[in-house]
């Protein structure tokens, strides 16, 4: 027992001796590695692609947003200007029609009738008032002999101007009942489209605005409504035009033109009302279709561009791009013009044919080393 007591008291007393041994040894790795680490970093080689600074056209442009309406006046709701019921529809959604076209027929027998008891009324005042004149002669005739008395007369003139205008209010009741039948008939006011369809075959209608029949609208030519901020407002002009943007069929290639511009803004948005006419001659732009559209503000000819993805900031937020010099990239303060998805305009710090860093210069120091994996197309 005694033996293991002086064996593990050796071991004790020299574990500290080792430890203090052992300590320096690993600072002095330590120290080392950090060393390596440091040339290795100040060694290492960015990996970029790069592109050549160019000269193009660049544009400042607006975007205006809204959606597709008729032009005014040119979007119709035909409605029955009486009751009945439908007893034809000549249409559909989808259907071009021409001005004064049949759209739709309500059932006529109750007008027909209403008719052939306008013209019996007004037929029978007709013979009465020429029984009133014919009674009116006579008296007049009596009178002068001396035969009859003069009230007679006056009696016969009363009636004659009583049958005169009950003959007048059976011509306007016969007036009114064909204009009752005519009504039954629902003709298109203008060449174009139908676009919707109210009610169906058998359907009851009240001959009121409130229940149309038929919408019809002329889509050859459309209006993109907008709303804009006022202090947009103030940088279009009426006959300024607009190219379509967005990915709808059909749209790709249409222009619209401002034809009116709000002149009051509403108090709360502070927005007013922009008017963009479009041909639509392929009918690709529908009533309600939300359509975006881009107006060029500003454009500088043969402006030093390159891509928005070549323009780095440093950790100021100030601008820059990375000229790259055979294997050294050099950094360069440059000033923004003209911003758009594809082009940067630089107003100073590079010129067209420089080679800048394209990808792969985030983080880069400056006069850092690269190598150039690939060059995009300007």
């Amino acid at each position: 027992m005694a033996i293991l007591t002086q064996r593990f008291s050796r071991i004790a007393f020299g574990l500290p001796f080792l430890v203090a041994l052992a300590l320096p040894a690993c600072s002095h790795k330590s120290s080392a590695d950090t060393d390596e680490d440091v040339k290795s970093s100040a060694d290492a080689v960015a990996n970029v692609t790069v592109t050549r600074v160019a000269k193009a056209d660049v544009r400042r442009t607006i975007t205006v947003s809204g959606s597709i309406a008729a032009l005014p006046n040119q979007d119709v709701r035909v409605s029955s200007l009486v009751a009945g019921r439908i007893a034809e529809l000549k249409v559909a959604e989808g259907d071009h029609v021409h001005a004064g076209e049949l759209v739709a027929r309500l059932d006529d027998p109750p007008f027909r009738d209403q008719l052939k008891q306008a013209e019996a009324a007004a037929a029978q005042a007709t013979a009465n008032l020429e029984n009133a004149k014919l009674n009116r002669a006579r008296n007049e005739t009596l009178f002068a002999r001396g035969i009859s008395a003069k009230k007679d007369l006056e009696d016969a003139r009363t009636q004659e101007r009583v049958a005169q205008a009950t003959l007048q209010q059976a011509e306007a009741a016969l007036s009114l009942a064909k204009l009752q039948l005519a009504r039954t008939e629902m003709h298109s006011p203008l060449d174009g489209t139908v676009v919707k369809r109210f009610v169906s075959m058998g359907e009851q209608v009240d001959g009121t605005a409130a229940q149309p029949v038929v919408e019809v609208a002329h889509l050859a030519e459309v209006e993109l409504l907008a709303n804009l901020p006022a202090p947009t407002l103030s940088r279009l002009h009426v006959g300024q035009v607009l190219s379509l943007i967005g990915d709808a069929p059909g749209t790709a290639d249409l222009q619209g033109r401002i034809v009116a511009i709000s002149q009051a803004v509403d108090p709360v948005s502070n927005a007013g009302l922009v008017r963009i006419r479009i041909a639509n001659p392929n009918g690709s732009l529908r009533l309600g279709m939300f359509v975006t559209a881009q107006a060029a503000i500003e454009t500088h000819t043969g402006a030093t561009v390159v891509p928005p993805q070549a323009v780095y900031l440093d950790e100021a937020g100030h601008r820059h791009v990375y000229r790259v010099e055979g294997d050294t990239a050099t950094a360069v303060a440059v000033q923004i013009g003209i911003e758009t998805p594809s082009q940067v305009e630089l107003l100073s710090g590079a010129k067209p044919g420089d080679t800048v860093v394209l990808t792969g210069g985030y983080g880069l120091a400056d006069k850092a080393k690269v190598r150039v994996q690939g060059e995009a197309k300007p």
